[in-house]
């Protein structure tokens, strides 16, 4: 038999997705069966599936430790982190939150390969640092609030604690949230405009498709204001409000208009980033999260530039404007 005190990390959750999470290689079925039969115990009663647990709350599961221990076999409580030298850049960070500036070239979250992303750093250094313990937390592991592509730098969410994740998620979710971003583009479009249009991605190529109408159910409305700051020779830099967050959107939908952003490998101009490459050593694409509001909690957070960006701006003479936009 197995004892487990509820802690504000696993608060107001339902009871059967607070033990899927605990024993993720258990069925829903097997589960609920469980809770049926007693084998399962909230405060010493049987408990329905939808029970919210609460903080304090006490729970009793009667299996042994070894059928406990091969239902949560699935679940990697620490990778361990073999890159003793990476530093993460820290934006802000209080007891319940870290910010981070994410670089260019490191995944946000875990993917399907066995590459070290952002968040493996990010909970390595918490860790290490006290504010999290993966024994203590059976079902809560730090996670990032917020994405970017792997190529894109800037602001990254780190809540410590789930009810911090759930506030941001949840300010996230009904838009109460202001996101601005930095692009470096080929062209010289007007000086400020809404794109308004329809996703559609190819999960298995890892791309997406624009279009001013929707072409199926699953496409996802995309908008984005931008203002232009300045434009020098081919080269305009622009000032973007995200309005939704939809994978690759920025980047998919100034290529549609016309205007790819330099340095993309997936949706920019070829020839263009090749010059850019062997001229400046452009590798990614300009394309910068700058500046993150989150409306409800009243805290807005800035990402210095990355030094490659800083060093494009003023090889094709942005130094000035881009001094007065930020």
């Amino acid at each position: 038999m197995k004892e487990i005190i509820i802690t504000e990390n696993e608060n107001n959750q339902r009871l059967d997705r607070f033990l899927k999470k605990l024993m993720p290689q258990a069925s829903t079925g097997f589960l609920q069966k469980m809770l049926r039969k007693k084998r399962i115990k909230l405060n010493g009663q049987k408990s329905e599936p939808s029970t919210k647990i609460i903080t304090g709350d006490v729970l009793h599961i009667y299996f042994s430790e070894e059928t406990i221990s091969n239902f949560r076999s699935s679940r990697t409580l620490n990778k361990k982190i073999s890159i003793n030298d990476t530093s993460l850049d820290i934006i802000y960070e209080d007891s319940n939150l870290l910010v981070l500036n994410k670089p260019s070239g490191i995944l946000t979250q875990p993917d399907k390969t066995d590459e070290l992303s952002l968040v493996d750093y990010a909970v390595d250094y918490l860790i290490k640092k006290g504010d999290y313990n993966p024994k203590v937390n059976l079902t809560f592991t730090p996670a990032c609030a917020n994405r970017l592509d792997k190529n894109t730098t800037g602001i990254i969410l780190v809540p410590k604690n789930y009810k911090t994740l759930q506030s941001v998620n949840e300010a996230i979710r009904t838009d109460q949230t202001r996101k601005i971003y930095y692009a470096l583009i080929l062209g010289h479009p007007k000086e400020c405009g809404e794109i308004i249009g329809y996703l559609k991605k190819d999960p298995i190529k890892n791309t997406v498709t624009f279009s001013e109408k929707p072409t199926s159910a699953t496409d996802k409305k995309s908008i984005l204001n931008y203002e232009t700051i300045e434009s020098h020779g081919d080269y305009s830099l622009l000032k973007i409000t995200l309005q939704t967050g939809r994978s690759h959107q920025i980047r998919v939908q100034l290529s549609a208009m016309g205007y790819p952003i330099l340095g993309d490998p997936k949706y920019g101009n070829r020839h263009i980033n090749s010059r850019l490459y062997e001229d400046f050593g452009v590798k990614n694409q300009l394309l910068h999260s700058a500046e993150f509001t989150l409306t409800t909690m009243n805290k807005t957070f800035e990402a210095p530039f990355p030094y490659i960006f800083l060093k494009s701006l003023k090889n094709f003479g942005f130094s000035e404007s881009f001094d007065a936009a930020v």
